[in-house]
């Protein structure tokens, strides 16, 4: 029996027919991307499918990259439906928030469009994950996780959320804290009515 593994995550987009996409790997030897579909039959029941690869061709149609016999196929499917399964029970049972501290940054740092108004520690699931920064952009703020730039001058976060869910979850925590510590949309704070530590330095380049 062949060696089978999918790796799915749930889309973010609800407007484009696609449930979950990932990667299968058969025999730990060939890889390929898959996605679960959605459509509607003529009894307008919504019913999925999984899509392989496929690529267009100079005549402007569609060509199928991958063609897995039917045992193949029925084999592949059950395994993508089995990852979709734990990419959902992830955000029904996520770890809750056990603590946020956020520290102003009394100057923030201006990088182009972009300003660091502050760095926070989140507790999560036994874990402490320090450096998450929080920003202050055109749409107003977001965060960032802790993250190191690599030779090409790119940054890759180094620790992260798997799930959309857990991600937002930690997101929200930071900025609810920062906005209540009177931190909104760029309000600078002294260290002593804030009541936190130092600024910590910034996660080094790895």
């Amino acid at each position: 029996m062949q060696d089978i593994q999918a790796e799915m995550h749930l889309s973010k987009r609800k407007d484009d027919g696609v449930l979950a996409y990932g990667f299968v790997t058969v025999d730990k030897l060939i890889r390929f991307p898959v996605q679960m579909r959605k459509y509607r039959d003529q009894n307008n029941e919504e019913k999925s499918f999984l899509s392989f690869p496929r690529r267009q061709t100079k005549e402007g149609g569609w060509e199928d990259v991958v063609h897995p016999d039917p045992e193949m196929r029925a084999a592949i499917t059950e395994a993508v439906g089995e990852a979709i399964k734990e990419e959902v029970a992830k955000d029904i049972y996520m770890p809750e928030i056990d603590s946020v501290e956020v520290t102003p940054l009394k100057r923030p740092a201006s990088h182009g469009s972009v300003y660091i108004c502050g760095v926070a520690t989140v507790r999560v699931g036994g874990l402490t994950i320090k450096g998450i920064t929080v920003k202050q952009g055109e749409k107003g703020l977001f965060c960032s996780m802790p993250q190191y730039r690599s030779l090409d001058g790119q940054y890759h976060d180094i620790v992260y959320g798997t799930t959309k869910a857990m991600q937002d979850e930690i997101s929200e925590a930071v900025l609810g804290r920062y906005k209540e510590i009177g931190l909104d949309h760029g309000k600078n704070l002294t260290e002593k009515s804030v009541g936190t530590k130092k600024p910590m330095e910034m996660v080094p380049k790895l």
